[in-house]
């Protein structure tokens, strides 16, 4: 009976990490300064800026408002007064340096029209007359309005403004047309191009002249009856119309003047005229060609998705550029011999990628970003001296190249989950011969072999499909999969591929090679050592309720009582000491890390530390973050919080006080090594937190000579020395039996160095002598 005590502390002492179960104090250390940060990198899709008007300045529409910039001297302001997108608007528009929407109304009544010039900053309210209704057109002085009588004809009016006496003049109109498919196709300070159906199974197109109030029909190309697939654009001498790769122009001033550009095979997106020359956004670009006939001519290579807007003066707006670093508003205006000429009138900076997915432990950091394709890519944060992290990735794993293992999809389980010892896991089916996506498999990225990625089909007994993982830790992961349309937990080796004969319940988590999960209702939990299949461990956490939620990682433990987080506390190993938090969580919105916990509160992250045997809130270091994972996470190995701001830049956040002690918590090593057939004896020792140093010692236990086979500097999660049989001249060691020993140092500098020992065989070596015996 006292033999199983000592082996059962032992194997909790490599377990949970706590070296050897000596009692350490938890009272507070030194601090983990500094906020770090990773800027993101341009987005590869440029900043999306569309002008709705352009007179003496620029009018957009951004955060839930319109802003204007002046092109004059910068200047810039903004107007709430129409809330289209986000209000209960019914349209808005905008012409030169002035924006237009229509309020709501009742009774089905036309509602008020608020228009706002920014250039002199005043704003007006016009009440639609009775029996009226508002188009998206108007001028410095009218408004374009409609009114059907009891037949359901059409009459259209200008209303006229605060600065017009004229108030209602009804506008000449040689047809007579109903509203069925009336619409504004373009306008401007002097007129506006509606088209209308003709009652003959097609539409006209007509240009309403403001000053005259006349409407006169202007022809569609030549075999178009219809507008729906028509790009049109008003400039000041020509109207143009777009169709099948060719743009029809007819004279603003003589309707009977007609010219013809052909663009085919380009496909016409956006027209506009600029004096007597028509541009174009082509797939190509934005060009440019001269409404008399001559050689198209390319503008600007690339441009953005919207259309060209037209400017008071003439001129027109897109935006444009090289790439997303490069790009800008331009304004395109007739040049002193009348071919447009190009000018940059605002420069647009690049937005940020999108980071949609976080990583962490050990110090490694993977970022899953969108750009919009998908890629994962690797920083790495110092774990020992100043505190920095790189600002250029270690590696990147790229959807392009391979979707599977590094394209982020919607399923939780496609969502890479750190493990600690420098690889990234996530969980997609396989094909199997002819048989497409019949097996599950665990997508591996690999920081420690610069990002290299593989696949390891598992061999399970039943057909899987995942559903998320659990955790990981070392070369185990723990995930939920369906198997026979129930859902349940499972526990693989990342190295095999082998689906390991345990049967998790929930909850449960993974520490290096322990399951822990609930054992009865009074708050215990047992570790399951997955090498051997046994219980051998067990923690009272002082609860005295089956835990809903276990988290783990070093000596601490996180958990709560029921689905509505009561009962919510940590419980430290070393001290025995549980330690209620100070609130009440939602549903797996806490995480635990090395020492403290992260509770996701309403929007934003608070920090509650532990590391004093005392809950003290730290700052909240976040506000505006959204699900663990995505734009939060921990790293639980001795390390920092994670987080991604509106801006996308990732911080790296460092908790006060002391670490648990470096501890090993899975090792996995041949008890014999024949170097006939081997190059290296294969043995590895994961570990809780990043190493300083390490050196492995084998002793002969013939001779008791000791020699230090192998050194290493800076570890994160795993030592795998990799040795030949030699000592450090080269020579090759005796065959025989030999003690190893592994010692490492923390690279925090927090705690005694590990020392772990162990037995091993060598036999095969090219000297068959052996030892002289010790006297």
């Amino acid at each position: 009976m006292r033999r199983s005590r000592v082996l059962g502390a032992a194997a909790l002492a490599l377990a949970i990490g706590l070296g050897g179960l000596t009692t350490v104090s938890a009272t507070a250390g030194p601090t983990a300064t500094g906020d770090l940060t990773i800027a993101p990198p341009p987005h590869q899709d440029p900043a999306h800026e569309y002008v709705s008007g352009a007179g003496t300045g620029l009018a957009m529409w951004r955060d839930k408002s319109y802003l204007w910039r002046s092109l004059q001297d910068g200047r810039e302001a903004s107007y709430t007064g129409c809330q289209t997108v986000y209000g209960t608007d019914v349209w808005s528009a905008a012409s030169g340096d002035t924006v237009a929407c229509e309020k709501s109304g009742s009774g089905g009544a036309a509602g008020p029209m608020a228009l706002h010039d920014f250039a002199t900053g005043k704003s007006e309210t016009l009440a639609a007359p009775a029996g009226r209704a508002w188009t998206k057109a108007f001028s410095p002085s009218q408004v374009l309005a409609t009114e059907v009588d009891q037949v359901g004809w059409v009459t259209l009016h200008l209303i006229g403004r605060e600065n017009e006496p004229r108030k209602d003049v009804v506008v000449t109109s040689p047809d007579r047309f109903g509203m069925y498919a009336f619409r504004v196709q373009a306008f401007d300070q002097k007129g506006a191009l509606v088209s209308y159906s003709n009652g003959k199974g097609g539409e006209t197109v007509a240009l309403v002249d403001f000053a005259t109030a006349t409407l006169r029909p202007v022809p569609l190309p030549d075999g178009v009856t219809e507008t729906t697939h028509t790009k049109f654009g008003l400039g000041s001498q020509w109207i143009a119309m777009g169709n099948s790769g060719k743009v029809t122009l007819r004279s603003r001033a003589d309707g009977k003047v007609t010219r013809t550009v052909d663009l085919f095979p380009a496909s016409i997106e956006s027209v506009q005229p600029v004096g007597d020359w028509l541009l174009a956004r082509v797939p190509q670009g934005l060009v440019a060609a001269p409404v008399a006939g001559g050689a198209t001519r390319t503008l600007l290579q690339r441009t953005g998705t919207d259309p060209i807007t037209p400017g008071a003066d003439g001129s027109a707006y897109i935006a444009g550029g090289t790439d997303s670093s490069h790009w800008g508003i331009h304004r395109i205006a007739a040049g002193p011999d009348g071919a447009p000429v190009v000018k940059k009138a605002m420069d647009l900076p690049p937005k940020p990628a999108d980071r949609v997915a976080l990583a962490f432990a050990q110090g490694r950091l993977a970022v899953t970003q969108e750009d919009p394709q998908t890629s994962v890519l690797g920083y790495t944060a110092s774990v020992s001296g100043t505190p920095s992290v790189s600002q250029t990735p270690a590696w990147k794993c790229d959807a392009t190249v391979n979707l599977q293992l590094c394209g982020v999809q919607d399923a939780p389980a496609a969502r890479s989950v750190a493990t600690g010892d420098g690889r990234f896991v996530s969980l997609s089916r396989v094909d199997v011969g002819d048989c497409i996506g019949c097996r599950l498999a665990v997508n591996v990225i690999d920081a420690a072999a610069g990002g290299t990625v593989r696949q390891v089909r598992l061999e399970s007994r039943t057909d899987l499909w995942p559903d998320h993982i659990e955790s990981a830790s070392g070369r185990y992961v723990h995930f939920v999969a369906t198997d026979a349309s129930s859902t349940r937990s499972f526990v693989a080796d990342i190295d095999t591929g082998k689906v390991l004969d345990v049967s998790p319940t929930s909850p449960s988590v993974l520490w290096g090679a322990v399951l822990w999960q609930p054992e009865g209702d009074k708050g215990v939990v047992a570790g399951t050592d997955l090498r051997s299949g046994q219980i051998t461990q067990r923690v009272d956490l002082g609860s005295g309720c089956r835990p809903y939620e276990l988290q783990v990682a070093g000596g601490w433990f996180y958990s709560t009582c029921s689905f509505y987080g009561d009962g919510a506390a940590a419980y430290h190993v070393p001290t025995k000491k549980r330690i209620p938090l100070p609130f009440t969580p939602e549903r797996h919105q806490v995480r635990l890390g090395d020492g403290y916990v992260v509770h996701r509160a309403g929007a934003g992250l608070e920090v509650t530390n532990l590391r004093s045997g005392a809950p003290v809130r730290e700052p909240d270091v976040a506000q505006y973050v959204n699900s663990f994972g995505t734009d939060w996470t921990i790293d639980r190995f001795g390390g920092r919080l994670a987080y991604t701001d509106e801006s996308e830049t990732v911080h790296l956040v460092g908790v006060a006080g002391k670490t648990s002690p470096l501890a090993t918590i899975d090792q996995d090593l041949a008890a014999t090594v024949d170097f006939r057939q081997a190059k290296t004896w294969q043995a590895r020792w994961w570990v809780s937190k990043p190493v300083a140093s390490w050196k492995l010692m084998v002793r002969n236990k013939t001779s008791g000579i000791t020699t230090v086979v192998r050194t290493g500097g800076e570890a994160r999660g795993v030592i795998a020395p990799a040795w030949d049989g030699k000592s450090p001249t080269g020579t090759y060691l005796f065959t025989g039996d030999y003690e190893w020993t592994l010692v490492a140092r923390s690279a925090d500098g927090q705690g005694a160095e590990v020392r772990t020992s162990g037995s091993v065989r060598v036999t095969g070596v090219p000297s068959a002598a052996r030892p002289p015996v010790r006297r």
